[in-house]
């Protein structure tokens, strides 16, 4: 079917009480893994291209790969910028046909954020095309922890003790990026954004799903500014309540987990490193296993298929399994406005 915009898409899930997921379009292998997956839960999706796709694949053909998939699939699709750099990347993006954009003016003074994000808000809602900007700054896990660090932390099997590590390096700086609910309101009503990207507690790019989530701040959020809200950095944040209880995580008050955010106001979640660690961590068994295979399709299958499996079991965390035909049918009318066809 034609790509559909994310605002529907969002407004849904935040209507509704779950969140779609938006997943990265790295290379051919994860586009038909995150489609097949949508296809097999019935859930709509979010393909996005990330800055370092765009390097990888180049804008053209990493975008290509998103339409030609979503022209072929019968679920839901929207092709998402991911963390826009400038006005002139956003613009780019939706003369080519992006039907959902990002900027991401964290690093920016406060009033030129705004005024960046109101300008292409502006020119890109002429499109009916939605815009998602970030407010507070979502931190790397590399200005925490070299190199080094992570690969022996990542083989700490102690995790209450990784845990503990993670919160006196990175805890008091993270909470002092979050986005503030009072800025989010004047930010939004200036902006006029479709969606959030605000620092609630995640890290960009962890190793492992341990991180909480400052649930009392996604409820303030929430509250302040009546849209949608998106969670960048997941792979490193806790999936549920269970899952913490069973690896001795002690969430502290207002703390929770991916689940608890979804619940609270979150509807719209990033998932990139833990797809590609799943998805080299078979491939490279395959090779292991095989490694004088000469066809590469039969060393990258498992690396799909394993990717497939974990965007699947994100879908039904988010609570998007199922949800489809509801999101096609609101969507049908914005998708066919976007491709200029009425």
């Amino acid at each position: 079917m034609p790509l559909v915009t994310s605002k529907e898409m969002l407004l849904r899930a935040q209507q509704e009480g779950y969140a779609v997921g938006a997943f990265n379009a790295n290379n051919m292998e994860c586009v038909k893994a995150v489609i097949e997956a949508a296809e097999e839960e019935k859930a709509p999706v979010i393909l996005q291209v990330s800055q370092g796709a765009i390097k990888y694949a180049g804008l053209e053909m990493a975008a290509a790969m998103v339409m030609t998939a979503a022209r072929l699939s019968p679920v839901p699709v929207a092709l998402h910028l991911d963390h826009g750099t400038s006005f002139e990347q956003n613009i780019q993006c939706l003369l080519a046909g992006f039907t959902s954009l990002m900027y991401d003016g964290s690093a920016e003074p406060l009033e030129k954020n705004i005024a960046v994000s109101a300008r292409i808000t502006e020119i890109a809602h002429l499109k009916k095309v939605p815009v998602e900007c970030e407010l507070g700054k979502i931190p790397k896990v590399e200005e925490f922890f070299g190199a080094d660090e992570i690969i022996a932390l990542s083989k700490e099997k102690d995790i209450s003790k990784v845990v503990d590590v993670v919160r006196k390096k990175a805890g008091e700086k993270t909470e002092q990026l979050m986005a503030d609910p009072a800025q989010a309101e004047e930010f939004v009503r200036r902006t006029s954004a479709d969606s959030l990207a605000a620092a609630i507690g995640s890290i960009h790019a962890m190793w492992d799903d341990i991180q909480p989530i400052r649930i009392d701040r996604v409820k303030a959020l929430r509250a302040a500014t009546n849209i949608p809200l998106v969670l960048h950095g997941s792979s490193g944040v806790i999936r549920t309540r269970k899952d913490a209880q069973e690896r001795g995580i002690t969430l502290k008050e207002n703390e929770g987990t991916l689940e608890d955010a979804v619940e609270a106001g979150v509807a719209k979640v990033n998932v990139a490193t833990a797809i590609n660690m799943a998805f080299l961590a078979a491939s490279k068994k395959a090779f292991e296993k095989s490694p004088d295979e000469r066809d590469i399709r039969k060393i990258l299958l498992p690396g799909l298929q394993a990717a497939k499996d974990l965007v699947k079991s994100y879908m039904r965390l988010l609570g998007s399994s199922g949800r489809a035909q509801a999101t096609a049918a609101s969507g049908s009318a914005k998708a066919v406005a976007v491709h200029g066809e009425e």
